[in-house]
């Protein structure tokens, strides 16, 4: 009869350790968590342009949020915040990388657009379609 009361006591220490270890783990995940949802600057978009990465912040989110005369999506707000981020990252450069940046992206645009169908490539065509 002892031993089986040994026994109980033992694998009730053990279940009580891994109970005790569960709730240390447990508790570790929810402070990260609080962190994360207390942190104003915490990501909430990425976004790949240019082979750049920008992140999006809360913070970024709310301060174009607050310059919006009217409420957006959040996936708009975002947009924005890149936007703002890649202009910013832009005034950087000297003014003839400026200028070479918007160059290429009016060319790339040019050619988007005369690939879809939705621009005309040459003068003649803009002659003969009118």
């Amino acid at each position: 009869m002892s031993e089986t009361i040994l026994e109980t006591i033992q694998t009730l220490r053990h279940r009580a350790e891994r109970l005790e270890q569960e709730a240390a783990e447990l508790r570790q995940a929810l402070d990260q968590v609080a962190q994360v949802l207390e942190s104003p600057t915490s990501v909430v978009a990425r976004y790949v342009i240019a082979n750049e990465t920008y992140e999006i912040t809360q913070s970024d989110v709310d301060a174009v949020k607050s310059e919006c005369a009217r409420p957006w999506t959040d996936s708009a707000l975002y947009e924005l915040a890149v936007v703002k981020k890649v202009a910013n990252k832009l005034r950087e450069r000297p003014t003839e990388a400026q200028n070479e940046y918007l160059f290429k992206t009016v060319e790339a645009i040019r050619a988007a657009a005369i690939a879809d169908g939705s621009a005309l490539d040459t003068e003649e065509e803009a002659v003969i379609g009118e």
